[in-house]
């Protein structure tokens, strides 16, 4: 999760700055249940309600968005880093459940993966692709569908041992 970041850049400091949150990004193809912690999601628009995604272009969870066309923000509570290492790695699995953790799925009628242990969820249908110069792709969802499982402070970037952001080499 943490770039090779440049420590003298004071953009890179400014940057850290930003409030980021911590999610994880659930996301089914025909084949496939994909999922990764991702911390670059904004609201961007109140009607329709639509979430911006920020996703490494050629990513093979960016690319499993597009296949897609669906996915779910799963928002990390703040006593929950284990759970969100667990995804820092894009993990792959068959499209019920992620094998290998104890971590349980469960399949909306969408058909979108929520992280059942997770706080809140959003459960998005992808409407666009922004233009961006960046190395990041902007994937823009529209909100069909939350749901909020306990009441918690949501994890905050800046409050855990972990950085993503600022300007690399």
């Amino acid at each position: 999760m943490t770039p090779d970041i440049s420590p003298n850049d004071v953009r890179t400091e400014a940057l850290n700055f930003l409030s980021n949150g911590v999610y994880v990004l659930t996301a089914a193809t025909a084949d496939a249940t994909h999922a990764a912690t991702v911390t670059w999601v904004s609201q961007v628009s109140f009607q329709p309600a639509l979430l911006m995604v920020a996703l490494r272009r050629n990513s093979h969870l960016a690319q499993a968005v597009r296949k897609a066309h669906r996915f779910a923000i799963n928002i990390m509570a703040n006593d929950q880093q284990e759970l969100a290492a667990r995804f820092f790695a894009h993990q792959t699995g068959p499209t019920e459940a992620i094998p290998g953790h104890e971590w349980p799925f469960r399949m909306t009628l969408g058909k979108c993966p929520l992280l059942t242990e997770a706080m809140a969820w959003l459960e998005c249908k992808m409407v666009a692709e922004a233009p961006s110069p960046g190395d990041h792709a902007l994937l823009l969802g529209e909100v069909t569908g939350a749901g909020v499982r306990r009441q918690a402070s949501p994890m905050i970037l800046r409050d855990t041992p972990w950085t993503y952001g600022g300007i690399t080499d």
